[in-house]
């Protein structure tokens, strides 16, 4: 059988590794669940604005993704920093601080319980290997020791990992924040994963790299069996069967054990999946008909150590004729927040409570939570049920690759980690 490719899923990793395959010439076919590419970017107009209501962010040493961007030319634009004319907010139960640094003053005890958990942290990525069924709860009561610090890293693990400390293995958290160049690098804006935003939305980078792909790539189709042994491939999916030489997994993991495979995955490999989980991700979008929080000195930003928000930012900082809020809410905080039949109203309160009342006032409202979207379940990350963190050489074969973010070596969760997981899962593919 000549060298065709089968790849199973749209986002960004799987649809990076079709632009591989296709470059080197070799024959692929792309097959994704939904009705839509991306995975779990999506852009939408809301209000008349094109806001992220998936994958935001881009910077600092995510060169994998910057790289690809720039080869297409897709444009970014800087994330606003605070400075002494335009303000961050940093907001605990009963404080809303405006403050021109990256980090705000708090009173010293509490500045100091941050830094120590901090520099704790980083100390045991390098050093600690925690037992498998060890959440990270007791690490952060430990390391954090006021309850401002620990409003502050119960912030973090909702927005990195979707989840609360309880609900993550510290094995996992230390090994997934070894590769995404630690805490501080994901926490920062400049020089960090935060530093940029693509102009036209990150929808725009998804349809360059699908646009560059010679090959088919089809939607509305979900895979249901894999047929594997020494000579190829058979993929099975509604509508159509797909022989290849080899198959590229590129879909969140918690969904792999919905499909058949023959012969069966390792059997430790498939349970491991199957109790996996993605964490718990939702977004909501205020738009308004400008963007007045400039006017009283402010970047838009705003971080929560309470809750049911932990982040806002200004979705449109390079536009100034309109105005978008985009609220990040993560964990059980998310869980809660969209259980409400109320939630925008939810939301609307908090918004007023950081900038005052222009913000009761939007032009229209959006929301999403992950895990309501079908063949994705949630976001950013799929959180393994004891242990490190998933790696794609425990689950490749011969004929079986395995892509998505989670995979990275580097940067995993983020669009940058699609980007290489999705170049690694098919080197040597091809080569005699």
């Amino acid at each position: 059988m000549g060298t065709h490719v089968v790849v199973v899923g749209a986002g960004l990793s799987g649809l990076t590794a079709a632009r591989e395959l296709s470059r080197r010439g070799i024959a692929v076919t792309v097959l994704e669940a939904a009705d839509r590419t991306g995975g779990k970017v999506l852009g939408r107009t809301i209000g008349g604005a094109h806001v992220d209501l998936g994958a935001h962010w881009v910077g600092g040493s995510q060169d994998a993704v910057l790289t690809l961007a720039a080869e297409l030319g897709i444009a970014t634009a800087a994330e606003p920093l605070p400075n002494r004319r335009s303000r961050q907010i940093f907001a605990t139960a009963d404080r809303v601080r405006r403050h021109a640094l990256e980090l705000p003053l708090l009173p010293p005890r509490d500045l100091a319980a941050v830094g120590v958990g901090v520099a704790r942290l980083a100390l045991a990525v390098r050093r600690d290997r925690p037992s498998p069924l060890e959440t990270a709860l007791p690490l952060t009561e430990r390391w954090f020791r006021t309850p401002v610090a620990q409003g502050v890293a119960l912030t973090f693990f909702r927005l990195i990992f979707g989840a609360d400390p309880d609900q993550v293995p510290a094995r996992a958290v230390l090994d997934y924040l070894a590769a995404a160049d630690g805490l501080r690098s994901i926490a920062s804006v400049r020089d960090g994963a935060q530093e940029r935003l693509f102009v036209d939305g990150t929808s725009a980078l998804i349809d360059a790299v699908a646009a560059d792909i010679r090959g088919d790539v089809v939607t509305g189709a979900p895979v249901r069996r894999i047929e594997h042994d020494a000579d190829g491939v058979t993929v099975h999916a509604d509508g159509r069967t797909v022989p290849g030489s080899h198959v590229v997994l590129a879909l969140p993991l918690p969904e792999v054990p919905a499909l058949a495979f023959d012969p069966p995955l390792p059997e430790a490999i498939r349970l491991r999946l199957t109790h996996s989980r993605m964490g718990e991700y939702a977004k909501t979008v205020a738009v308004y008909d400008r963007p007045w929080w400039r006017d009283a000195g402010l970047t838009g930003t705003a971080l929560l150590t309470s809750g049911p928000l932990q982040m806002v930012v200004d979705g449109h900082p390079d536009r100034s004729d309109v105005g978008v809020l985009v609220a990040f809410s993560g964990g059980r905080a998310a869980a809660d927040l969209f259980a409400r039949p109320n939630r925008r109203d939810i939301v609307l309160r908090e918004l007023v409570r950081l900038y005052g009342d222009d913000a009761a006032r939007p032009r229209e409202m959006a929301d999403i939570t992950w895990s309501a979207e079908p063949w994705l379940r949630g976001a950013p990350t799929a959180l393994p049920p004891s242990g490190g963190r998933f790696r794609a050489a425990d689950l490749t074969t011969e004929r079986i690759r395995w892509a998505g973010t989670d995979l990275a070596d580097r940067w995993p969760g983020y669009l940058d980690g699609a980007v290489r997981a999705g170049r690694a899962a098919v080197v040597g593919i091809g080569r005699t």
